[in-house]
């Protein structure tokens, strides 16, 4: 048995919310000890810097790497660019984004406990709990990994992708005050002049499911507390988002990230919310 175990039987004995969908919210995920652990560690949580430009240099030297992620520029040098000259802000014809940030993964762990708890959340125990949490007998992959969301980065409501089988995010922030600022991930329903949207994703079986605009939703829950994980399995009515413009040089929105996906996925038909 790992010393991480308690992890997988948490989400087993986990109830579920039903509002606004299904889904898993646990407060005090990880233990005292280890929260404490990953949140004094330097290169998770270092110390407040000048500008832009000295953290991404402190997040190279640290192990990050850009993450090809969506709502996200991967070019750090475009990124510096645009937030400088205020001009990350663009609309595209085809999102209802308004905004793009940039999202940097930790690749190389230091720390063996934090490295050895990433391989315990990669691992046949902790997914074979979510498997049964969810009832998934899909053959699917997982990935589990610390990410960093720096400022601007947005993902517009959305419930993803059908062949996406489960998403969880938990929140390892520098400390308690950051449950203050608007970093958060949102849980959203549609309003009801759109509330039968899901109804067209569920009976449209070619069709895949997109982002739509803010307009259309109101938040439900906002998940801000530290070391609280959220999971659900995606569905016509799993809307989440994040929107975020905070002064990233004082801390980071960090999180475990992670999520299953079918190893066999099938093809769907991509559409905008315009095509709704």
């Amino acid at each position: 048995m790992s010393q991480f175990s308690y992890l997988s039987q948490k989400i087993l004995d986990a109830d579920f919310f039903d509002v606004p969908c299904k889904h898993l919210e646990i407060n005090n995920f990880l233990s005292d000890e280890h929260l404490d652990i990953i949140l004094t560690d330097k290169q998770i949580h270092f110390d407040e810097v000048n500008d832009t430009e000295t953290l991404i240099n402190k997040l190279n030297k640290l192990n990050y790497k850009i993450q090809n992620f969506p709502g996200c520029i991967s070019d750090s040098n475009l990124y510096l660019k645009l937030l400088n000259s205020g001009q990350l802000g663009v609309v595209k014809l085809d999102t209802p984004v308004e905004s793009y940030g940039i999202t940097y993964r930790l690749d190389n762990y230091k720390n063996n406990f934090i490295k050895d708890l990433i391989n315990y959340m990669n691992g046949s125990e902790f997914k074979n709990a979510l498997e049964e949490k969810f009832k998934i007998t899909r053959k699917n992959n997982i990935i589990s990994a610390i990410q960093k969301n720096l400022t601007r980065y947005e993902i517009s409501p959305h419930p993803d992708i059908k062949e996406k089988c489960l998403t969880y995010l938990l929140n390892i922030n520098k400390d308690d005050s950051v449950e203050s600022y608007d970093v958060h991930t949102y849980l959203l329903s549609f309003k009801d002049e759109y509330k039968h949207i899901p109804e067209v994703w569920r009976t449209n079986t070619k069709i895949d499911r997109c982002w739509v605009p803010w307009s259309w939703c109101n938040i439900s829950k906002t998940i801000s507390k530290n070391n609280t994980l959220v999971m659900f399995q995606p569905a016509d009515d799993t809307l989440h988002a994040i929107k975020l413009d905070y002064d990233h040089t004082k801390f980071q929105r960090t999180q475990i990230y992670g999520n299953l996906m079918y190893s066999n996925p099938r093809q769907f038909k991509k559409i905008t919310y315009k095509d709704l």
